[in-house]
């Protein structure tokens, strides 16, 4: 509620009691204090200084909170001009009274004029809530009311009571017997006062106003003026019971306002702090709210970068890998032909071949488009194939050692991505040690939160992660090496393959002194034990050892894949016979030619892919070997399950082989 609603503000039932209640006892007692009124007492001239003051500072203090209000109605201005009225004459009354300031003499004009000024106050104040009453109406706009002139109304009418009452020194006051009786303008001037008192009551009724809070105490404080004024008139003179008892009740009814603007500011502040309150709150709730939506907003921001990724790799993955077969099935070749003077050159190639593998896998497996093919797997075989592989990522400056002991219980996890994870732990090993050092990849049995587990480390002895940064160095695309020497996305490579393999990966760095990251895989009950047994390393389906001389049918689309391929195979002691698509493939079948295996790309134009070709060969020859062989494709994984080996692009010989047989 605003502060210019408080006149508006509508009366409680218990208010309205207890305001007409006390305006009763009031009467009550007045009427009980008439046969007394008489009464003399001691000549206490100080007593009107005193209750003169008291009551301008009350009355100008309610006039202030009254006038302070941000918007007012018309009533509003007037009550609060009444209270500067009323103020401002009790000012004039301590000035005028004698004996209240000096002694026995007034502070301005004649000893007469206190009573002059002292009707005019009472009648005066009583106008100006009458006046209230009459501009009482409910507002039906919000938009701020001049307020200022009935201000300026109040100061006036002051002034030129003030002047007045110094132009005259018609007796106000006569002496009989030593005491100072009220003369007849005296006596009529204050009962007129009271009449007006009782006028504006009657006008607050009428006008059904007491129904508002402000009105109602309104009502015990005209009421109480009009008895007031009433019984010290009565009295017929100063220092009197009535006279003395009429300032008694004159501070104790002045004080009766700020009590209710006390008790609605009281209100207004417990409803601002329980706004602020009600605000903090709100402001809490939108800021972790803001928080979170941005959180949520960068997260998808993320998963759209990993999606636009994943898209992006998926359409050259498919591409790049036959680019890399082509490389891969020509450097075999070539080292065939050329002999070891080629070897140093055939390492370089090979090494930065397997680099763009990998990043091709990187993509593929963040952008969630290749699915994890979890599988048991040989961890001795499967370690000594991933360092081997790594070796070929170091250069001359760094060593590769590889401490595993020699029983190790198999993992059920994507052998593939195993790879990938440890050989991108080894690469971020070499980068962090640019002279050179030891890398060691060591695998052990241990037990983590109680269970058993086997870990896999990746150790290094370079400088170490920042501590500032080793909370963000699993993150998609954060990255400390310089432009062009990172891509991101390795050890986020590494935490999406330990958590979809059920692991945990944990870092431990030093600065100056290196960094170790271990997978901690959990082991099944029994696993502790190694089993006998072939090992499964990407999906491969062992068979018998094929012999030289057999036929493979080799099938794929790229004519340069389709070419190094061939001559990869007819090096290795095969015969090929070479198909550009599926369809030209079961061609060759349907006019009866059965090839010992088939080699076929899944990828491919024509409306049937790999899979399809392989299944329909299968059907019609069961003991034809078939391997499928893939750049990037969705549909490779649903081959493996049925049992049809799967490699992925580039391979060589020995990998071709392997899967063979």
């Amino acid at each position: 509620m605003s502060l210019g609603e408080v006149v508006e503000e509508s009366a409680s039932r218990a208010q309205q009691r207890l305001a007409f209640g006390l305006s009763a006892v009031l009467l009550a007692a007045a009427a009980a204090l008439t046969p007394y009124a008489s009464t003399p007492l001691p000549e206490l001239s100080h007593i009107s200084g005193m209750y003169g003051a008291a009551v301008a500072m009350i009355n100008l203090a309610t006039f202030w909170l009254l006038v302070s209000a941000p918007a007012q109605t018309r009533a509003h201005s007037a009550i609060a001009a009444a209270y500067l009225f009323a103020g401002l004459m009790a000012v004039l009354h301590v000035l005028t009274f004698p004996g209240a300031v000096l002694q026995s003499q007034p502070v301005l004009g004649s000893p007469h004029a206190v009573s002059w000024l002292f009707i005019v106050w009472r009648a005066g104040f009583a106008l100006f809530v009458g006046w209230a009453a009459w501009r009482g109406e409910v507002a039906t706009s919000r938009s701020p009311v001049d307020g200022s002139w009935p201000v300026v109304l109040a100061v006036l009418a002051t002034v030129l009571a003030a002047v007045a009452s110094q132009c005259t020194d018609a007796a106000a006051i006569t002496l009989a017997g030593g005491r100072q009786l009220f003369s007849t303008f005296s006596i009529y001037g204050s009962y007129a006062a009271g009449a007006i008192a009782v006028l504006a009551v009657a006008l607050i009724w009428r006008r059904g106003l007491y129904r508002r809070s402000i009105f109602v105490w309104l009502v015990f404080v005209m009421t109480a003026e009009a008895a007031g004024v009433w019984l010290s008139t009565f009295s017929g003179g100063r220092y009197t019971i009535a006279w003395y008892g009429a300032r008694i009740e004159g501070v104790l009814v002045s004080a009766v306002m700020l009590l209710v603007l006390a008790q609605h500011f009281r209100r207004l502040q417990h409803r601002l702090a329980n706004s602020v309150d009600a605000l903090r709150y709100r402001t809490e709730r939108l800021q972790a709210e803001i928080l979170r939506r941005e959180r949520l907003e960068a997260q998808l921001a993320q998963a759209e970068k990993l999606k636009a990724v994943g898209q992006l790799g998926a359409s050259l993955a498919h591409d790049l890998n036959n680019i890399l077969q082509v490389i891969t099935g020509r450097l075999s070749i070539l080292q065939r032909r050329v002999g070891a003077a080629a070897d140093a050159d055939v390492e370089v190639i090979r090494r930065n071949v397997r680099k763009a593998e990998v990043l091709t896998r990187q993509l593929t497996s963040l952008s969630g488009r290749r699915h994890f093919l979890a599988q048991s797997v040989d961890m001795i075989a499967a370690l000594q194939g991933t360092a081997e592989a790594a070796r070929l990522l170091l250069d001359a400056h760094h060593k590769l050692l590889l401490e595993v002991p020699d029983e190790l219980p198999p993992l059920t996890l994507d052998a593939l991505e195993f790879e990938v994870a440890v050989t991108n732990l080894v690469t971020n090993a070499r980068d962090a040690m640019p002279d050179g050092g030891m890398v060691t990849i060591r695998a052990f049995l241990g037990a983590r939160a109680a269970s058993p587990t086997l870990v896999v480390e990746v150790s290094d002895t370079g400088v170490g992660i920042r501590p500032e940064i080793r909370e963000h160095i699993f993150e998609p695309f954060f990255s400390t090496k310089e432009p062009g020497k990172g891509t991101g996305l390795g050890l986020a490579q590494v935490a999406a393959f330990t958590g979809k393999s059920h692991g945990r990966v944990e870092l431990r760095s030093v600065m100056g002194e290196g960094t170790t990251v271990a997978l901690a895989f959990s082991l099944a009950p029994g696993a502790m034990s190694p089993t006998a047994g072939p090992s499964s390393t990407g999906g491969v389906v062992h068979t018998a050892t094929l012999a030289a001389g057999d036929v493979v049918l080799l099938v794929d689309d790229n004519d340069d894949v389709r070419e190094a391929s061939a001559q990869l195979l007819e090096a290795g002691g095969f015969v090929v016979m070479a198909a550009r698509s599926a369809r030209e493939a079961l061609a060759f079948i349907n006019d009866g030619f059965t090839p010992h295996v088939v080699i076929s790309d899944i990828v491919m134009p024509g409306g049937m892919h790999g899979v399809e070709l392989v299944r329909q060969i299968r059907q019609r020859h069961p003991q034809v070997k078939s391997v499928l062989v893939t750049g990037h494709s969705d549909v490779a994984e649903g081959a493996r399950r049925e049992g049809v080996a799967v490699i992925p692009k580039p391979y060589d010989m020995q990998t071709l082989l392997r899967a063979l047989g």
